[in-house]
């Protein structure tokens, strides 16, 4: 199971490099291609797993001025 996030950066908003320490944080890692990072979960996650990994992320992204875009894959 995968939860992929692609991020839109604005020059108004934090550095990628910040964004990617933030993300590093959370346990993603870094992809090329369509999505900028990828969560790969142990096992498969429950709904309400997803979301609070998502809720964590969404915190964390407060302030940093960046939209992102979420598809988590069973």
């Amino acid at each position: 199971m995968r939860t992929y996030v692609r991020m839109i950066f604005s020059s108004e908003g934090a550095s990628p490099v910040e964004v990617l320490r933030v993300m590093r944080e959370l346990g993603f890692e870094e992809s090329m291609g369509m999505h900028d990072f990828v969560y790969k979960w142990k096992d498969r996650a429950s709904l309400e797993e997803v979301l609070k990994l998502i809720g964590t992320m969404h915190d964390r992204m407060k302030g940093l001025h960046v939209n992102y875009e979420i598809t988590t894959i069973s």
